[in-house]
């Protein structure tokens, strides 16, 4: 019998845990409605012609990005301009592009993560032509970059402040590779090229810088920089390209864009910090251009700062980022949501089960209490049915001993409720006499 009250008890009190445990997980599903979806594993990146640098960079970013199990495919393009326009349609995630080059309604649909490195204005020209400013290139045979291309947008811009335009100029806009060779062949008198320092292209014109080709120093570098905020001034030092052979022989200022890394607007912010440390770990270290740790930057950049950038340049990863897998912190991540709704449930809850778990099992005892008043009240009416009270009395004690069974530390209420109802037996017994 003892074992069934005990059986009893721990079924009640399973069932009030239960009921606690259910009113918490009804709580956590409503909560779970409001929390993000999980960042894509699959990730798309428009990236530039194959052997570009963009390319080549794309490559270091995706490996970097497989660590935390998120794979990056590259999608090659003409450049920038093609890459804003992949981004706008939703045909990419991530893109490299050039300052300088972001449309108008660059707001409406994407955001800046990163500035990644300078990309330098390289002006080659034929060394029999003596020219120093491009304005004095009207009339010439000029490479301007394809149409879609991050050199066709600022060569043009350049241009257009010297005066210089289609009526007036021939220019030209074949891919990287043919329009050096046709500076080469001497079928253009000039050559605009954005591009790395160790470029395919770059190198091919710097073997040949100081016999049939010039590279043209920038002499009002500073002008350029100061009408467009998008450039910078860069120094190509002597001997930084070649030391044994001293190329080039001269310190070079050239103008720089920066190559910056832009998403969607709708990215996941947890991909941001992501794509920042890939960035770090490939361009952390510097070049020849920049010092180590000047890249990745939140400066120069093409479109407006993403807030988990900006986040992410003021303070570093998060302690979830720091501490878990990046699988394990982005769900975490997520769930923070859900705290507070479920605190704010909680807590209230956690306040209340003490006072009524104690009432569930003092009323268990106290219940008892109403059959003994009616039993005291019977006798009261009705002297000469002691004997019928006495035989209640000693049912109501029967039932209470099969079927009351409290904690240890209520012991003290059964033993009030048994201590009453032996004094109303006692009562009934001596005023039956």
């Amino acid at each position: 019998m003892k074992s069934d009250q005990k059986a009893q008890s721990n079924r009640d009190g399973l069932k009030f845990s239960a009921s606690l445990i259910l009113v918490a997980i009804v709580g956590a599903v409503v909560a779970y409605q409001f929390v993000g979806p999980p960042p894509p594993r699959e990730l798309v990146m428009a990236s530039g012609a194959d052997g570009g640098a963009y390319k080549s960079f794309g490559a270091l970013y995706a490996q970097e990005l497989s660590s935390a199990g998120i794979e990056l495919q590259l999608l090659p393009t003409a450049g920038s301009v093609a890459n804003y326009e992949l981004l706008r349609s939703r045909g990419a995630d991530f893109a490299m592009v050039q300052g300088g080059t972001a449309p108008a309604d660059v707001d409406d649909f994407a955001k800046g993560l990163a500035s990644v490195y300078f990309e330098p204005l390289w002006i080659f020209s034929r060394s029999e032509l003596e020219w120093t400013r491009l304005s004095e290139l009207r009339g010439m045979r000029i490479q301007v970059g394809a149409e879609g291309s991050g050199t066709r947008a600022v060569a043009m811009d350049l241009l257009e402040a010297n005066g210089i335009d289609a009526q007036s100029t021939e220019l030209l806009g074949d891919d990287a590779s043919t329009a050096v060779d046709s500076l080469l062949s001497e079928k253009v008198d000039a050559l605009l090229l954005i591009s790395g320092p160790h470029s395919e292209q770059v190198s091919r014109m710097m073997e040949l810088e100081g016999g049939p080709i010039r590279l043209v120093d920038i002499e009002r570098h500073l002008a350029y920089v100061r009408t467009y905020p998008y450039l910078s001034h860069v120094v190509l030092p002597q001997g930084g390209l070649d030391l044994e052979r001293n190329v080039p022989d001269r310190n070079i200022n050239l103008v720089a864009p920066t190559a910056v890394i832009v998403a969607r607007k709708d990215i996941h912010p947890a991909l941001v910090p992501l794509a920042i440390q890939a960035a770090e770990q490939v361009h952390g270290g510097g070049d020849l251009l920049a010092a180590a740790n000047s890249f990745p930057s939140p400066k120069n950049l093409a479109a407006p700062l993403a807030p988990a950038a900006d986040e992410y340049f003021r303070n570093g990863l998060s302690f979830l980022y720091r501490v878990f897998p990046f699988g394990v912190a982005a769900t975490l991540d997520r769930l923070k949501i859900m705290l507070l709704p479920l605190l704010t449930l909680l807590l209230p809850l956690l306040r209340v089960a003490p006072p009524l778990y104690r009432w569930r099992i003092r009323r268990k005892v106290f219940r008892w209490y109403g059959h003994l008043q009616e039993i005291e009240r019977s006798f009261e009416c009705d002297r000469s049915a002691h004997a019928d009270c006495l035989d209640e009395l000693s049912r109501v004690e029967a039932e209470i001993v099969e079927t009351v069974d409290v904690p240890a530390s209520y012991m003290e209420e059964l033993h009030n409720l048994r201590m009453h109802l032996e004094r109303v037996r006692a009562r009934i017994k001596r005023l039956q006499n």
